[in-house]
């Protein structure tokens, strides 16, 4: 596996993006987008509007467009990442009635089908701890092997959190100095006092804590000393970043850098034109295979073709494409963040032995998933069923739009994609003829959205680019001239 990283973080206007990239990929990509909000990790005081006692769970007016959705049991703990195998106890179950007011996280962002999934297992998370303020469990991460290690940490933190309270230690606190494990306890010990006293003056619906923004939010859950430089092209962004870096990441401080070169971040690092391979349905591999992956809302399913490969030995070509794609499909996973139920149908291989190393290599590549997975072995068939949690908005989600050619079946996408697209052309354009001056036309609707979020307005103000509406052009065209 690759075990250096760069964090990358964008920011354009209408939407911030952070993608972790290990040598020349994307490992995970993280995009926020104002107007899909997911709040997962939010924290608030709701309202039980409704109960369905036949599937035990309750709707809760938290404030949003639509109730969230509460199942009293089967709760999911957020952040446990995989890191322990044991999960909280659920609350004592108590009489719930239409009106009570209840203290409530989201696990799961709303979809167009149902609303966002609640908890009450609340957990605030930083660093190197996650404190479970109304749980018993007290438990450290399993990625932590060392029993010395482990028995130091449960000390050190045992002793600085009351009995009733619970506390997941992280993996990221393996070696840390106890002074910062100290001060990241009493930042979130803070948190929580703060919530009970927000709780018991403000009137529900109403938000008790908000998380971390994506971009300072994924440097907590993910940097550790395997990153080599966390990239930022924005100035308020960067000075936040450097600031949480400083607090909690001294070891990491000297690493943030500011991107300040005319080329876009991602422009620069080839991150857009892997985006949007990302966003077809066909993925080719190193030796000419290929995937094609069909996503679902509850199903994906994602088929392993040979394609143009080598077929002086169709057995050898087999083995061989299979196994590239057992080291790609993970990283699609991750970078697409599908979830649910996911088919694998690799090619089919006769002997057992090549079906245990491509299903090794398989469970290999999945291991730097922070996502909880339930996967079953590979059948005779090369068939792999597993699921993986939803844990925000899939990279479809937010880039593609449904056609509405073709009654809703197919996808677009949409003008987000369209809008970078063309700045990612722009900018090749100028890099070719620094001083000359384009005209560049596109459809209405694009023209109306760069005019209101001032996209291109660089370009525009230093003259490089006209920018002209052109009503004969359709969605996606542009022309530059």
């Amino acid at each position: 596996m690759k075990d250096t990283y760069k964090i990358l973080i964008n920011n354009e206007n209408f939407l911030k993006r952070v993608a972790i990239v290990s040598e020349n990929d994307i490992e995970y990509l993280f995009i926020s987008r104002p107007d899909l909000f997911t709040g997962v990790g939010n924290i608030y005081k709701g309202r039980i509007e409704k109960i369905i006692h036949g599937l035990n769970a309750a709707f809760i007016n938290i404030g949003g467009p639509r109730n969230g959705f509460l199942p009293f049991e089967k709760e999911e703990c957020l952040y446990m990442e995989g890191e322990v195998d044991t999960k909280p106890d659920n609350p004592v179950p108590r009489q719930h009635s239409v009106g009570d007011e209840i203290l409530v996280q989201i696990s799961k962002p709303m979809t167009e089908e149902k609303g966002m999934k609640l908890t009450t297992q609340i957990s605030i998370p930083g660093r190197f701890i996650v404190i479970l303020p109304q749980s018993s469990l007290r438990t450290i991460s399993k990625k932590i092997t060392d029993r010395a290690e482990r028995e130091r940490l449960l000390k050190v933190v045992s002793g600085r959190i009351t009995e009733n309270t619970g506390f997941i230690i992280r993996t990221a606190a393996e070696g840390q100095k106890e002074k910062f494990l100290a001060r990241e306890i009493k930042v979130l010990l803070n948190s929580w006092s703060k919530i009970k006293r927000y709780a018991k003056v403000k009137k529900a619906p109403a938000m008790m804590w908000e998380d971390l923004p994506v971009y300072t939010k994924i440097i907590r859950d993910f940097a550790n000393k395997d990153y080599t430089e966390i990239v930022v092209d924005d100035t308020r962004m960067y000075r936040e970043v450097r600031r949480y870096v400083s607090v909690f990441l001294p070891e990491l401080h000297g690493k943030v850098k500011f991107y300040n070169e005319k080329t876009p971040i991602f422009i620069k690092y080839g991150i857009e034109k892997k985006i949007e391979n990302s966003l077809s349905y066909k993925v080719f591999l190193p030796s000419g295979g290929y995937l094609i992956i069909e996503e679902g809302e509850t199903l994906n399913a994602i088929d392993v073709n040979t394609g143009s490969s080598e077929r002086n030995n169709f057995r050898a070509t087999i083995f061989n494409t299979n196994l590239e794609a057992a080291r790609e499909i993970p990283r699609q996973i991750r970078v697409r963040n599908l979830s649910g139920l996911i088919i694998i149908d690799f090619i089919d291989m006769r002997q057992e032995r090549q079906r245990k190393k491509v299903f090794s290599e398989f469970n290999a590549n999945l291991e730097i998933d922070k996502a909880q997975i339930n996967i079953l072995s590979i059948s005779k068939l090369g068939l792999v069923e597993m699921s993986r949690e939803k844990t925000e908005f899939r990279l479809s989600d937010v880039f593609m739009d449904k056609c509405q050619h073709c009654k809703g079946n197919g996808a677009v996408k949409n003008i987000y994609v369209d809008a970078i697209s063309l700045k990612s052309v722009i900018v090749s354009h100028l890099s070719k003829n620094p001083q000359r001056r384009f005209n560049v036309e596109v459809p209405r609707q694009l023209f109306g959205f760069l005019n209101e979020t001032r996209y291109l307005e660089i370009y525009v103000r230093n003259k490089n680019i006209l920018l002209k509406e052109n009503l004969m052009l359709e969605e996606g065209q542009y022309k530059i001239y």
